[in-house]
């Protein structure tokens, strides 16, 4: 009896132990990460939960973006997200009457950040938040939130960091980032990756904020590379193009070739702007290249991502292409 009630003891303590560290674990399990997103049609940028979808819809004639957020339980629809993209008007207030027309309980609401933003009830009753900012040169930006009150209730962190992290990019005021003799301008969320360089060669790296996710949240990136190196031969872009294609691998397969013009205000040569496909079916990879020739001296920007992933690290690469030169 002493020893079965000492077991039983032991028993109870374990169970208690074992509730203690799970409860423990999950109080300590990580956040979901944030997944970056750049329209390419406004130049709005935001981040937003991994479960969260986005899409494209057109009305009247204009295209917009939006989000939409997991079902909350009875719920008929989704919380949706509509971006609205930069607009001239002579103040937020008047962006924002096409979005309060026929709204019932209109309540501003403070921000720190100076952005304008409204708590109230659509014209259809649907409970709603509306933010808006200026994007400089008379024009205002923001989103539009709407959704049932249990979906505003549970999303409403989320929706605030989503609200708060909308920016509308522009390439021309990234930092600038300068190296061996090669200059670019990044977003100034991107890592910056290693630099190496040498009498004849340089590169720097850089790795985009998420893109997407896979099984257990492992975050997938998009990894850009600008480089220079000699140009053998005739030392011409032509010649540079044939090298690269000399030297690219079996796996590599070249699905567009194009022209890459010169831009007004860039001291860059117009060269070429490659689309490959690299990899096997089960392990493809998107890559996008821009070279160019100066004074015998070739220069490559390269942007990689997992082939699910690369259609949103292309909006950032081609802003950041246009921001490519040799010194």
């Amino acid at each position: 009896m002493e020893l079965s009630g000492r077991t039983g003891g032991t028993t109870g303590r374990l169970r208690v132990l074992l509730a203690t560290l799970a409860i423990g674990v999950s109080g300590c399990r990580a956040p979901d990460p944030l997944l970056s997103f750049l329209d390419e049609g406004s130049s709005v940028s935001f981040t937003h939960p991994p479960g969260w979808s986005v899409g494209f819809a057109e009305h009247g004639g204009v295209r917009y973006r939006y989000l939409t957020a997991p079902k909350v339980e009875e719920d008929t629809e989704a919380l949706s997200i509509t971006i609205i993209s930069p607009t001239l008007a002579q103040t937020a207030d008047v962006v924002a009457q096409a979005y309060l027309l026929g709204a019932t309980g209109v309540i501003p609401l403070k921000s720190s950040s100076g952005a304008s933003e409204w708590s109230f009830k659509d014209s259809s009753g649907i409970p709603s938040r509306l933010r808006l900012s200026s994007a400089g040169m008379g024009r205002f930006f923001g989103a539009w939130a709407r959704g049932s009150d249990g979906a505003m209730k549970r999303y409403e962190a989320p929706l605030d960091t989503l609200l708060a992290s909308l920016r509308v990019e522009d390439a021309s005021r990234w930092p600038e980032e300068r190296f061996a003799g090669m200059s670019a301008r990044a977003p100034s969320t991107w890592a910056r990756g290693s630099r190496l360089s040498s009498a004849t060669h340089a590169t720097m790296q850089f790795k985009s904020l998420p893109l997407s996710v896979e099984k257990g949240n492992a975050t997938i990136h998009g990894f850009i590379t600008l480089s220079k190196g000699p140009v053998p031969a005739t030392g011409d872009l032509e010649a540079y193009n044939k090298m690269l294609k000399d030297r690219a691998s079996d796996t590599v397969v070249l699905l567009q070739h194009r022209a890459w013009p010169w831009v007004s205000g860039v001291d860059r040569p117009a060269g070429y702007v490659d689309y490959l496909r690299s990899g096997t079916t089960l392990t493809s990879t998107r890559i996008r290249r821009w070279i160019t020739v100066r004074n015998r001296i070739g220069l490559m920007f390269s942007c990689e991502a997992r082939a699910d992933a690369f259609d949103r690290l292309d909006p950032w690469c081609q802003r950041m292409a246009d921001t490519v030169r040799l010194e």
